[in-house]
């Protein structure tokens, strides 16, 4: 004699079945960077513009070497960063942010109304309260040659970070006519 076994469309147990999940939405790189931005800085509250890869360099001067640019061990992806209005005053605040991709000190800079583009490098002059010293920074973004995505990347976002110390420093409104002026809310990385 043999035994057939016949399916069943019902599955007797005593246990429950578990609850549906329900699956997360589907975030966008721009939310998701933005999360990110928010654990370093939480004050942020848009990505303005987007660099791939910048690499940070400190100035040092000493009486022996006199002045010289150092690496300072920070490189990684470089965002410009609008923040929420100054809480005293209503002053428009930026920042630029490098995540470092090397160590765990990333490099976080308020911007005011003192930056340069010379050789290539963006300079930020920043003073430190608690010492009453100013650092001298530069910045080098990577782009490639023309064609590609991150061509003019160096200039794009010079202009932009010049834009956005003007306007915490209450000097200028943004100008779109001149590709420097501040971008809507979200996420924009040019050409990326």
């Amino acid at each position: 004699m043999s035994a057939h076994l016949q399916p069943s469309d019902q599955y007797d147990s005593d246990v429950p079945l578990p609850p549906a999940q329900e699956i997360p939405p589907q975030r966008t790189n721009a939310e998701l960077n933005l999360s990110v931005l928010q654990r370093h800085l939480p004050s942020t509250i848009s990505i303005i513009s987007i660099a791939p890869y910048a690499v940070v360099y400190i100035f040092t001067s000493t009486v022996q070497n006199g002045p010289a640019w150092e690496k300072s061990g920070i490189e990684g992806t470089l965002f410009v960063c609008q923040q929420t209005p100054n809480e005293r005053d209503g002053a428009e605040r930026y920042s630029v942010v490098v995540l470092n991709r090397k160590g765990l000190n990333d490099f976080i800079c308020p911007l005011s109304g003192d930056i340069d583009f010379e050789a290539g490098y963006i300079i930020l002059r920043s003073t430190n309260t608690e010492e009453g010293e100013e650092n001298i920074w530069g910045l080098w973004i990577f782009e490639e040659d023309e064609g590609s995505s991150t061509a003019g990347m160096r200039e794009v976002n010079s202009k932009i970070i010049q834009n956005c110390a003007a306007r915490a420093a209450g000097n200028v409104p943004a100008d779109p006519s001149n590709g420097a002026g501040i971008y809507p809310t979200g996420a924009y990385s040019p050409r990326i």
